[in-house]
């Protein structure tokens, strides 16, 4: 839709006709955020996201920055919360965000053909024809915006070559593969359906081939097959990336505890209940699920006596608590991910994500192989790319 009114807004002389698969608008615009749609974030650098040009998407971002993003949903009337840099509306609600958006499209008197089925898309000289189920249309330019796999059931996902990455594919564009990003992460370990259910602060690490390749603060979610919460699933598109290594994640489930401070602590603990039971031992530590894994996890009974005997088995359960690991399977279908990672390879799009094998073809948002970081960086990629790429759509048919 941001396309489309940026197209109008530089041309208003254009007729402009979205194809919109769905029997109503944004659909996947109202579960973002949890349903309240976090439309931008004021914090944004280059590694909060991830593509193999990252000039190319800060270009895209700095020209369409938070600020023109909060600007245009102000004009069209929506209040905003600003929540620590997490721009939100002040209704909390994605509806607000979709229904304002549509206004506008229906204010500019913007086609929108519901319910669409597109079959096939193809160049004829300088135009564009597509075939929607029994009809024909044809086009000066064409803007691909059809998102990606995220979010959607396979039951409800468009199959065979009339996709988004299909259309692009068949007009001459390569693919990059497609897999789940901002997602759960499946694991191997029996013990999770013990612990599910449970949250806790923790720092994680992502380990490939016995290397840390990225770390994360913040709220893990146990659930019975792996881990959930943001961190684990700011780590998602690592795992997609790197499917073929092997893959761990250690677990600091003590992160705000300095090693020094940590260890002495632990030691006093140690001298100070000797003689005590384990599950009195363990009590204060951790979530009393995450106490049991880790006596389960040392071989140690509940009713077990801490002496000098056993001694090495409580500090071996107490250096997990710090150093928890646990292998990683994969992650989440796509119909569980925000986002994914893969789609048309960036090389292929100029500064003004026109296509450089078709003319007048541009591509935008989760079309593209780039993906960010969940906090509003995706959305703010989807507003700002569909914002110049449908700019620019309008200027062209002005001048052609």
């Amino acid at each position: 839709m941001m396309a489309a009114i940026a197209a109008h807004q530089s041309n208003y002389k254009v007729d402009i006709t979205i194809f919109e698969h769905n029997e109503e608008p944004g659909r996947k615009l109202l579960s973002t955020g949890n349903g309240k749609c976090n439309i931008t974030n004021r914090d944004i650098l280059t590694d909060c996201y991830h593509s193999d040009d990252s000039d190319l998407v800060m270009r895209i971002i700095h020209e369409f920055d938070a600020d023109s993003t909060i600007n245009f949903f102000m004009n069209q009337g929506v209040l905003l919360s600003d929540k620590q840099g997490y721009i939100y509306p002040l209704s909390e609600q994605a509806t607000t965000v979709r229904d304002c958006l549509y206004n506008a499209i229906t204010e500019a008197g913007i086609k929108v053909i519901f319910g669409s089925d597109i079959s096939s898309v193809c160049k004829s000289g300088n135009s564009f024809v597509i075939f929607d189920r029994d009809q024909k249309y044809v086009f000066d330019k064409l803007i691909l915006a059809c998102g990606s796999y995220a979010g959607i059931t396979k039951k409800n996902r468009i199959t065979g070559d009339r996709d988004g990455y299909s259309l692009a594919y068949h007009l001459g564009h390569k693919i990059n593969p497609v897999k789940s990003a901002l997602t759960a992460l499946v694991c191997s370990e029996a013990f999770f359906k013990d612990i599910a259910g449970v949250r806790a602060n923790a720092a994680i690490a992502l380990v490939a081939n016995n290397a840390v390749i990225a770390t994360e603060l913040g709220e893990v979610q146990f659930t019975d097959y792996g881990l959930s919460g943001i961190p684990s699933m700011q780590l998602a598109y690592l795992v997609s990336k790197y499917a073929n290594r092997k893959l761990e994640v250690l677990i600091d489930l003590l992160p705000g505890v300095d090693e020094e401070t940590y260890c002495n602590m632990m030691q006093m603990r140690i001298i100070s209940k000797r003689g005590v039971s384990a599950s009195h031992f363990f009590t204060g530590l951790l979530n009393s699920k995450l106490n049991s894994l880790l006596m389960k996890l040392a071989d140690i009974d509940e009713d077990e006596l801490l002496n000098e005997e056993n001694e090495d088995k409580f500090i071996y359960a107490l250096s997990l608590a710090r150093a928890l690991k646990v292998t990683v399977k994969g992650t989440k279908s796509f119909e569980h991910a925000q986002v994914c990672i893969g789609g048309v390879d960036v090389s292929e799009v100029d500064n003004k994500l026109r296509s450089k094998i078709v003319p007048g073809l541009f591509i935008v948002g989760e079309m593209l192989d780039v993906d960010g970081r969940c906090g509003g960086y995706n959305l703010q990629w989807a507003w700002a790319s569909g914002y110049i790429a449908g700019y620019e759509a309008g200027l062209e048919v002005n001048n052609d």
